[in-house]
């Protein structure tokens, strides 16, 4: 894990803290990690100030900038062909809800199931490195496309509401992004 995901979690979990608190923190945590010394405050200061897209520092109070910290996300996708899948996270409440609709029959029909298979926490993490914040906003395809897979996503912060969606075509990490939903799921998702 990196250390800013550490400071990240910190952050999380118990609001904004000051350098020393994260500096604290971070030495009484175990030394099997691959760090074998303790950290020092200027690492730390280093490493939030490389990271201002994440994070916001005022008065030594160190948090997690208001456009950046996540209350949820939906992700929908769809496809002419097999199932359409729609995910729901909710970062507050440490849950989430997967929908499926299945066309195999003459009446579509909606199954609802809610899983507790993998980590929000860790899924979390995996979104602050894919940085979905920075898809474009829309992705099409040249071409005229009458069959293909249609998506949307979702992500809403305490500042502001990112939203990216596409026909056929997806963002550089799109696969990455369906893996860690799958590892949250436990369902294939793509």
């Amino acid at each position: 894990m990196n250390m800013y995901e550490i400071i990240l979690d910190i952050i999380d979990k118990k609001g904004p803290v000051t350098f020393t608190s994260i500096l604290n923190e971070l030495n009484e945590m175990p030394l099997n990690s691959p760090r074998k010394r303790p950290v020092q405050l200027s690492h730390i200061k280093s490493v939030v100030s490389r990271k201002k897209d994440l994070f916001s520092v005022e008065n030594d109070l160190v948090s997690i900038r208001e456009e950046k910290e996540f209350l949820s996300l939906s992700v929908y996708i769809a496809g002419i062909l097999g199932p359409s899948y729609k995910l729901t996270v909710d970062f507050s409440r440490n849950r989430f809800y997967f929908f499926d609709l299945i066309f195999d029959s003459p009446q579509p029909k909606e199954r609802q199931r809610v899983y507790n298979v993998g980590s929000v926490e860790e899924f979390k993490k995996e979104i602050y490195r894919l940085k979905i914040w920075d898809w474009e906003q829309d992705y099409q395809p040249d071409s005229l496309v009458l069959d293909g897979t249609s998506w949307s996503v979702k992500l809403r912060t305490k500042a502001t509401v990112y939203e990216s969606e596409g026909l056929q075509c997806f963002p550089k990490d799109w696969f990455k992004f369906c893996k860690s939903i799958s590892k949250l799921t436990g369902i294939k998702f793509q």
